[in-house]
């Protein structure tokens, strides 16, 4: 069946037992599945403009007559890259790496906008620690659509940020509104459909980054398109291989001779003017530039796990009494609507969802032999 036909069947059993209430569940040590049925008011905070994680937070306690905490998200490190499976569908892989903890699996479906599952960091929206986790009947799972770090949308643009170790992008233009890190990521998931509208939406506004550090996006759509977004000195750049539109001059794409993006720790743009981003992760891309050559850019969603699975992190905070890992690891196919995520490393257990089907595992596979050997990278 169509994903656009399984949305609508979904949809229609909805209205049909009147399921406005939010429905969470965990299924893994390390994975909350939530199918998010409130309003969150989306039009009303992008009209208001939003500068900060403290003016969100205060929207959502006003329109929800709740109490919110929101958690910690500097520090993070990640990796993306997109590629093609053996079908031609167009993939994102993507490892979100931190302090351990469980992240939500988030299904949103707003009237009148797209449909999208999306994956939250528990630390940032539960202020947790490893063992800090949801409790049935917490209200915070109400922040959990302003909270999301990657997610793809029922028409295939899929989206991740990522960040880099720079001072935070504060844009000032007047005649445009303000927002921040993740509520873009969850304009661009309800209001685009393609890397055009993505980039429209997003040159439209402020960007003030949360968090006091600096972030970059990779933004990908069923096309074969790839983009890298980024701000350098306030000023947004956006990349995109053999375009005119968005050229890839000034960034490391413009003559690597690759056919696809990887996005890491550290700028995409070469010439920085004395903008002081620190360079972490070259050797992840590095080993992922390695890999995708020798499968000639082409895997399998499980292939490419195996991937994310040789660059993901994995070590003790040198200062903080953490551990780092890769929360979650995610391929999202954009031709099919859907995913296969890990978490917290254990690529044992890997699950499949589906846009259109929220909250119903697909399908349970392992990776139990690596075809990469264990590697120590460079870390935060």
């Amino acid at each position: 069946m169509a994903l656009k036909d399984l949305l609508s069947n979904y949809q229609s059993a909805k209205k049909a037992h009147n399921l406005t209430k939010d429905t969470a569940q965990q299924i893994d040590p390390n994975i909350y599945l939530l199918d998010y049925n409130n309003e969150y008011y989306l039009d009303e905070i992008l009209e208001s403009g939003c500068s900060s994680i403290a003016q969100l937070i205060g929207f959502a306690t006003k329109k929800f007559n709740k109490d919110f905490i929101i958690g910690d998200q500097k520090g993070s490190g990640c990796t993306t890259f997109d590629l093609h499976n053996p079908d031609g569908d167009h993939l994102l892989a993507r490892n979100f790496d931190f302090k351990e903890a469980p992240c939500f699996v988030v299904w949103t479906h707003p009237e009148g906008k797209y449909a999208s599952l999306s994956v939250v960091d528990n630390n940032f929206m539960l202020y947790g620690k490893k063992h800090s986790l949801w409790k049935k009947g917490s209200s915070q799972v109400l922040l959990a659509p302003y909270c999301c770090v990657d997610g793809m949308n029922e028409e295939g643009l899929a989206i991740a940020v990522l960040q880099i170790r720079a001072a935070a992008t504060k844009q000032t233009d007047k005649s445009k509104k303000d927002i921040t890190t993740t509520l873009m990521i969850r304009a661009v998931l309800d209001t685009c459909k393609n890397v055009d509208e993505a980039i429209e939406l997003i040159s439209s506004y402020n960007m003030i980054d949360s968090l006091f550090t600096n972030y970059h996006y990779q933004i990908v759509d069923r096309s074969g398109r790839s983009v890298t977004v980024e701000y350098i000195n306030n000023e947004l750049k956006i990349y995109e291989r053999n375009s005119e539109k968005y050229p890839a001059e000034g960034s490391i794409f413009e003559d690597d001779g690759l056919d696809f993006q990887y996005v890491c720790n550290y700028a995409m743009t070469k010439n920085t003017d004395g903008f002081k981003a620190e360079m972490h992760g070259s050797d992840r891309t590095d080993a992922v530039i390695k890999a995708m050559g020798e499968n000639n850019n082409v895997m399998t969603e499980l292939e490419a796990m195996d991937l994310l699975s040789h660059v993901m992190l994995d070590y003790d905070h040198p200062k903080y009494p953490w551990n780092i890992i890769s929360l979650w690891s995610i391929v999202y196919n954009t031709e099919k609507g859907t995913v296969k995520i890990a978490a917290n490393g254990e690529f044992e257990r890997i699950y499949s969802f589906s846009i259109a089907e929220p909250c119903k595992i697909l399908a349970k596979e392992s990776i139990t032999n690596s075809k990469y050997t264990k590697t120590e990278w460079e870390y935060l």
